[in-house]
Order: C-alpha cells, then structure tokens, then sequence
C-alpha cells in the first residue's frame, strides 16, 4: 500500500546502509529532543547548545550500531540469560560512557571551562546515570529480545526523543 512506502524505504536503507542510516536517524532524534527542550524553557534558539546536542547524536549514532553490534557477537541469541548479560553490560559500559559524554564533555565544548565541566560531571553524572538505568532496563530489555540489529539503534533513538528531550532538560535548566 502506498502508506506503508516510507517504512519499506526506511527498512531497506537500515539494512542496505546501517551505519550511515543510524547516524542520521540518532542526529535527528538528539536534534528534536534539545529543540523541544529549548522550546518549552527558554526564549530563544541557542543554535551553539542545538548544535552540540545534535552532534552528540551523529557521533552517537555509528557508535551504538557498532556497540549492539557487539554485543550481538559476545552475547549471540535472545535467550534471558543472554538478554541480562547484554542490559548488565550495556548499563555498566554504554551508560556511564554516554552520561559521562553528556555532563563532562559537551559542558567542555559548549565552554571550553574545564572547572564547569568537572563540576557539572560531579553534580549530574550519579543522578543522571541511574535515571537513565533505570529507563533504559526495560526498553532495552525489549530491544534486544525482539530486534534484529539495524532497527535497535531507531528504536532506541525513537524512545531516545523523549529520554533526550528529559536529558536535554537536566543538563540546560538544572
């Protein structure tokens, strides 16, 4: 049917060109979560944090295809005992990898102030890591049971709106 042309397009790109497929689909997904951020607290559209968040995305996106990629080949199958190893590891590398990235880094390149991004990292990470864990358990639980890789990271970045949107909130109004 004619409705569903866009979603044979889309599943053909992610299998035809995942790592360039995710880049974009994690760009947007970052980009729509800081703009809807921005809309809803400030005033105006600071195009530099737009940028930061969105870039965090494009690097993001190849990063994570690779890292469940990863995961698939130590942790092959989706039997229970697999899925826990995978959200066990995926929590206890991929999440503090990210919210280090999140409340270290982008506080550096928005500011080139080492002592803000320390202190931000030092204030958010712990709180920010475990609000994470504990979305992310369940939605990734449910991702690597039933997903094959090319659609995980879409999945994840379109749960990733609204965890970003929320992220997005933490790291500019708190």
């Amino acid at each position: 049917s004619p409705g569903m042309m866009p979603f044979h397009r889309l599943k053909e790109v992610l299998e035809q060109r995942p790592y360039l497929s995710n880049t974009l689909i994690a760009g947007f997904f970052c980009f729509a979560g800081d703009l809807t951020q921005q809309l809803l607290y400030n005033d105006k559209i600071k195009l530099g944090e737009l940028a930061t968040f969105t870039g965090m995305g494009l690097v993001f996106g190849p990063v994570g295809y690779a890292w469940y990629g990863r995961l698939d080949r130590w942790f092959p199958g989706t039997a229970n005992l697999t899925i826990i190893k995978k959200l066990f590891l995926d929590e206890l590398v991929w999440g503090p990898f990210f919210t280090f990235v999140i409340f270290g880094v982008l506080p550096y390149v928005e500011t080139k102030d080492r002592e803000f991004a320390m202190k931000e990292l030092e204030r958010k990470f712990l709180p920010a890591w475990l609000g994470s864990a504990s979305f992310w358990l369940v939605f990734q639980g449910i991702n690597f049971k039933f997903l094959p890789l090319q659609y995980r990271v879409v999945y994840f970045m379109g749960l990733s709106f609204i965890f970003d949107t929320g992220l997005a909130i933490y790291r500019y109004q708190y």
